[in-house]
């Protein structure tokens, strides 16, 4: 790994296992593990963590440690709102600028969402959720916008891993089928409306009562981020 970028690549892996889910919220991240796992020093191990706690991913305990943060009732409705202002945009600027390949690339991803819910693994459900909100922003081409909602859709991995229940996922299903044949179509606001309540529903299906604290295998999980 270049010497000049290992923090950068070590903080997106955990950015990576946050986004998907297999990082929850509450997870410690013990400095001797990771570094180990990740065959750096602490040092550089207290840096990464030090930059993703700039970043509200990870919360320093004094005296206990690192843990994957654990966001609170109010953050959670905050995020869901700044999502619906920034994604009723992208998703604006996409109905009306997409190309054919890039509607079908979005489908494909729509489709595998779907079978993530079929099977009810929240992990995955997580992961693929993130991933086509991601998607769909990114043919804005607009980097400040997508550099906000990629922190805010991490925070949402976490909500979501925290609060969202097989129903969260269920409710906003209905909504994403909706979403594309208007994008299709070209009406890039009655699209934005349909974003705004695909983004409501998954709020309103969250369980704003967190579950006990879930047992993570944190050397398997590290070992799989790449």
């Amino acid at each position: 790994m270049d010497e000049g970028t290992i923090e950068d690549a070590l903080a997106a892996r955990v950015r990576s296992a946050v986004s998907d889910g297999r990082l929850p919220p509450g997870t410690k991240l013990p400095e001797e593990l990771l570094a180990e796992q990740w065959s750096v020093n602490r040092a550089r191990i207290r840096t990464v963590l030090q930059r993703l706690s700039f970043e509200d991913l990870v919360e320093l305990k004094r005296n206990r440690g690192a843990f994957i943060a654990t966001p609170g009732i109010k953050e959670a409705r905050d995020v869901f709102e700044a999502r619906r202002v920034i994604e009723r945009v992208t998703t604006e600027i996409v109905t009306r600028t997409i190309l054919t390949p890039q509607l079908n690339a979005l489908k494909a991803r729509l489709d595998d969402r779907e079978r993530t819910f079929l099977h009810g693994n929240r992990q995955q459900a997580i992961a693929s959720i993130s991933a086509f909100h991601r998607s769909l922003a990114a043919l804005a081409h607009n980097e400040s916008l997508a550099q906000a909602l990629e922190r805010l859709i991490l925070r949402s991995a976490l909500i979501l891993g925290l609060y969202g229940t097989a129903d969260t996922f269920a409710r906003a299903s209905a909504h994403y089928g909706t979403l594309l044949d208007e994008i299709e179509r070209g009406e890039s606001i009655v699209a934005a409306r349909t974003m705004e309540r695909c983004l409501f529903t998954l709020e309103k299906g969250l369980d704003l009562r967190p579950d006990a604290p879930r047992d993570v295998d944190l050397a398997r999980v590290i070992g799989q981020v790449a």
